[in-house]
């Protein structure tokens, strides 16, 4: 069994990231579930970013002058650098594809309403393609240059993966299993906070929990209010890759890459939900075996890197 993390850090971790992060998003949700549930879908695309500026981001700075805030030291984990390519990249990257998703959706429902059911694929169109052009610029803000220099083909690879991510757990979730999908993201970001520690990177770790944790206090609230939370979805898939493939490049650990493939990639095993025959099960055996499918990669992924590597010492913490 792996040594305990120091008790200290524990609390710390809790105290400055784990609840502000779950506790706004809940609050931001739960605030716009007030105007009715059709504001579920915004309200999860506000609660995720309010839950990730509350957790990353504070106003003391240690500034000199009583007061004073000092911008570049305001951020506990990433400092917002949108100037700066790679991991600095991934709140901006996140933030621009939370728009893309709202707005490629107002545009789909325009559509709906507008033209026939004939012209559907116009529909699918208007809500695809904008999301398929934001998805290849992010990927080439957060992909390592040099990686992106060595294999030209690589920024591609990731924002095919995070499309393939997002039809899958946008259909999901619209399929009614929003709450699901957002416990499902929360579980795959507390899996990559594991591996990546293992891999000796706190900071990718800090933020892999202050995400999972903004997703579950949204699948808590959208399960009782029983809401679309899909609106938050394109933050986990702009995160979840792009954090995976920057703490790969900077470890120095024996964690084997499969370990991060296997979270990376784990909103794929929510795919046979998808299926029209799969999708009539009963919802109770439906969500259990989509939380099963799941679960599996992510217990094999930190299994991996548990059986490859230690964590690191309490003082590099």
């Amino acid at each position: 069994m792996p040594p305990i993390p120091p008790t200290p850090l524990i609390v710390e971790t809790l105290r400055d990231l784990v609840l502000p992060a779950a506790g706004g998003a809940a609050l931001i949700l739960g605030l716009f579930l007030t105007l009715g549930r059709w504001a579920g879908c915004l309200g999860s695309a506000a609660a995720v970013v309010a839950g990730f500026v509350w957790a990353n981001f504070t106003l003391d700075t240690g500034g000199e002058a009583a007061g004073a805030i000092e911008w570049e030291r305001t951020s506990r984990i990433i400092p917002w650098l949108p100037d700066k390519p790679t991991w600095h990249s991934l709140p901006r990257a996140a933030l621009v594809l939370v728009l893309v998703g709202l707005a490629s959706r107002g545009l789909g429902l325009i559509a709906h309403r507008a033209l026939s059911d004939r012209w559907w694929w116009v529909e699918r169109l208007l809500v695809w393609v904008p999301r398929w052009v934001a998805l290849l610029v992010v990927g080439s803000w957060v992909m390592p240059v040099p990686w992106a220099e060595a294999y030209p083909w690589s920024k591609a690879a990731l924002a095919a993966t995070m499309l393939l991510s997002w039809v899958v757990l946008d259909g999901t979730a619209r399929g009614g299993a929003g709450s699901q999908v957002a416990l499902a993201l929360a579980a795959m970001f507390f899996a990559a906070g594991g591996v990546t520690i293992f891999a000796h990177s706190k900071l990718f770790m800090d933020a892999a929990v202050v995400l999972g944790a903004a997703f579950f206090g949204i699948a808590v609230i959208a399960r009782v209010g029983r809401v679309d939370a899909s609106g938050a979805i394109p933050a986990g898939v702009a995160f979840l890759p792009a954090l995976l493939v920057n703490a790969r490049y900077q470890s120095e650990s024996l964690v084997p890459l499969s370990a991060f493939w296997l979270v990376g990639l784990a909103p794929l095993a929510l795919l046979p939900g998808l299926i029209p025959r799969v999708g009539r099960l009963h919802p109770l055996i439906l969500g259990a075996g989509r939380m099963i499918l799941v679960l599996i990669p992510l217990f094999i992924a930190v299994e991996l890197a548990m059986a490859n590597e230690q964590l690191p010492p309490p003082e590099e913490w």
